[in-house]
């Protein structure tokens, strides 16, 4: 049952965090209005898609607001209390801090909850409508996307396991190309290397290639015949896979939990390790926690005084951690991208940090 202090406590954080987030949002839209009007104006995009494209902006907004705005309505709520003596008061009453901190986690949770709701329901749909309008009217990447090249393809069929050092798809051109071809015993019996190749339809044609023919004898020893061309041509040789140059097209950020599940697995069976999108994967996961964790970074410092304070240093003190916090983020993601971490503790670890920075800090409170 909800008591005459949980809905106090709920009532006061509820209208810090609807001002916070009201201003922070005007702040970010107008900052990105101003740098990006200009851009809109000089491509003609029509006022409708100028309008759609700040109105699908705004979900995807409150997903980065809203622990920051967490944080800073806790320390704000926290510091008119003191002010007023009412963390005093309450503490006379026989009313511990653990209790006055136990609404304002239920709401770190209730926000974690509403964060990835909004992260796996709606804001894939927004986020596909902004980048279709940044990057298929002003930017016209959308219908580049197809001349991308890509780099260290990997792909394989039943016997042909194939590298490719980079690969156009739009042209077929690729470079650095090496083909192994396995005989009905699955041993080696071909490997041919060239500096350049294009795939057509009629098969592929490599220029400065080299092969190497391989024989097996009774006694199980191997060896080989080589074999150097200028231009080599190889008739109904199978294309790469379509799609290859346009699997960065469809970003993480478009995709919910399943739909990133999907794309891992299609990569795995494609013969990729698709390490970034395991990372984005887990952030999927680890991201909706950040309100929690900014409740409980949050409360020591909002209690560590029980009388004073200053609302303005609070707001300060919530947007430098929130700050700090978020640069770790960025960080721990862009070093899971390279392989250095696990995609599990890259995501997970900030907020494993951060939380029990928090929960340290809150034994130093009086209580």
């Amino acid at each position: 049952m909800i008591s005459v202090i949980d809905r106090y406590m709920a009532g006061l954080f509820f209208r810090h965090l609807g001002l916070c987030l009201a201003g922070f949002l005007a702040l970010f839209l107008t900052v990105d209005f101003v740098e990006k009007i200009s851009e809109f104006v000089s491509h003609n995009i029509p006022l409708k898609s100028v309008l759609t494209y700040f109105l699908a902006q705004i979900p995807n907004v409150l997903v980065l607001l809203i622990p920051v705005a967490t944080l800073a309505s806790i320390l704000i709520s926290l510091v008119l209390l003191s002010r007023n003596s009412e963390i005093v008061a309450f503490k006379g009453s026989g009313v511990s801090l653990y209790r006055l901190s136990a609404p304002f986690v239920v709401i770190g949770v209730g926000l974690s909850l509403f964060v990835f709701l909004l992260n796996n329901l709606l804001t894939p749909m927004t986020q596909r409508v902004v980048n279709e309008i940044w990057e298929g009217q002003v930017r016209n990447r959308r219908a580049e996307a197809s001349a991308l090249t890509v780099e260290d393809v990997w792909f394989k069929e039943l016997r042909l396991l194939t590298h490719l050092g980079s690969y156009k798809e739009s042209s077929g051109e690729a470079l650095s190309i090496s083909l192994l071809v396995l005989d009905e015993n699955f041993n080696l019996s071909r490997r041919m290397e060239a500096a350049k190749g294009l795939f057509s339809p009629e098969g592929l044609t490599l220029i400065e290639a080299q092969e190497k023919i391989y024989h097996y004898g009774e006694d199980g020893q191997r060896s080989f015949q080589l074999v150097r061309s200028d231009t080599l041509t190889l008739p109904d040789w199978p294309m790469p896979p379509k799609g290859l140059g346009r699997h960065g097209v469809a970003n993480s950020d478009e995709l919910s939990v399943m739909g990133l599940r999907e794309v891992v697995a299609r990569l795995y069976a494609e013969g990729f390790y698709p390490i970034r999108q395991l990372v984005d994967f887990q952030f999927k996961f680890s991201r909706p926690f950040i309100p929690l964790i900014m409740v409980l970074v949050g409360l020591p410092i909002g209690f560590w005084r029980e009388k004073g304070g200053s609302v303005a240093l609070g707001l300060v003190i919530g947007l430098t951690i929130s700050f700090v916090y978020l640069i770790s983020l960025e960080l721990s993601r862009s070093v899971g991208y390279t392989g250095l971490l696990p995609p599990f503790l890259a995501a997970w670890a900030p907020n494993c940090f951060f939380g029990l920075i928090g929960l340290y800090l809150f034994t130093y409170v009086r209580q």
